[in-house]
């Protein structure tokens, strides 16, 4: 029996929703597999659905075989931004199982960031295997998915991070798709403090530069800057030495993004007060510190939530707004470790 390919199998991906009706019938089972295989993605065929099927993915510019039961389809660019990605989460995971098991000094690190790779992995829907099965040799087909050396180690895992993370920046400042760009963002994000967390001169660090603000934050996102400008206020009055300075100089950088803000216009959200949390992280950490936290969490997830389609240079400027505000919480102590962070599917 001659095999054919899985023309309308792909994952979901940042295309049109007429693209994405094309492939609704089917289900891709991303996650089911450790990292460093290539998650399969088997189409489950619906009777009666494959005409409007057929019909979608032709608008999408998909050939269906075009008399070769071996031809694949062509891959529309955001498909192709898409898998790029899975195929850099899986070699990233592939590396920090190598690292994880080595017992080395960073190996706990590591592990955390194979675990956090399966997560993002399947947020991103898997890499694209276009056969179900194997194939003859002369049937077209797509490279495997990258994975780890035997003796793959900390710096190999840095400079996977690193490769992945400009990927990612780059994918969402220009994907179409509002959600997919935020996952892209929260992915580049999250990489980035990953690769901090091994090696900390591995990504710099900028944060928002008021003065080149060109347009006023929207307005959930200038409350969140004030919000953490009222709490560190507030932590400051109460601190003293290193917990001072570091509350002192917070509040020096949010009231800058907040002028600059207030001065190009827009929408003024902030509140005369703000809620102070009333119950600490844990018994070893104190209300004021746990309020610190929480703030510029707070900041690090609004400025994820709010990435646009297409938002180019607006977008990596909140990329770089996100990460200085996870360094700041990391500052007083917060973990910040989510695989997507300001992310929900």
């Amino acid at each position: 029996m001659t095999p054919t390919p899985a023309t309308d199998s792909a994952a979901p991906s940042p295309e049109p929703a007429a693209c994405r009706a094309a492939h609704a019938g089917g289900s891709h089972r991303p996650g089911s597999a450790p990292v460093g295989a290539l998650p399969r993605r088997v189409l489950l065929r619906r009777a009666g659905a494959l005409a409007a099927a057929v019909a979608a993915t032709a608008a999408c510019g998909v050939r269906l075989g075009e008399g070769s039961p071996a031809s694949l389809p062509t891959v529309p660019a955001q498909e192709a931004m898409r898998d790029a990605l899975a195929r850099q989460t899986t070699l990233i995971g592939s590396t920090a199982d190598v690292v994880a098991r080595s017992g080395g000094q960073q190996s706990a690190q590591a592990d955390a960031i194979a675990v956090a790779a399966r997560t993002q992995l399947e947020a991103l829907g898997g890499v694209w295997d276009p056969w179900a099965t194997p194939v003859p040799t002369t049937y077209e087909t797509v490279s495997p998915a990258p994975s780890a050396a035997a003796d793959a180690d900390v710096d190999d895992l840095v400079s996977a991070l690193t490769d992945g993370l400009g990927q990612a920046r780059a994918a969402a400042a220009a994907c179409e798709d509002a959600a997919t760009a935020r996952l892209y963002a929260a992915l580049a994000v999250a990489w980035s403090l990953q690769a901090r967390t091994l090696n900390a001169d591995a990504v710099e660090v900028s944060g928002r530069d008021a003065s080149a603000l060109a347009e006023a934050l929207p307005g959930v996102l200038l409350a969140a800057y004030d919000a953490t400008r009222y709490a560190l206020e507030e932590v400051a009055a109460r601190s003293s030495d290193e917990a001072r300075t570091r509350a002192e100089a917070d509040v020096v950088y949010t009231k800058a993004v907040i002028s600059a803000s207030l001065a190009l216009g827009g929408e003024d959200t902030r509140l005369a007060a703000y809620a102070a949390p009333t119950q600490a992280a844990d018994s070893a950490t104190s209300l004021d510190v746990t309020w610190a936290r929480q703030a510029w969490l707070r900041v690090e997830e609004t400025e994820l939530a709010q990435v646009a389609p297409a938002g180019g240079e607006a977008t990596e400027a909140a990329i770089d707004a996100a990460l200085y505000a996870a360094e700041r919480a990391r500052a007083w102590g917060a973990a910040a470790d989510d695989p997507l962070p300001g992310y929900s599917a």
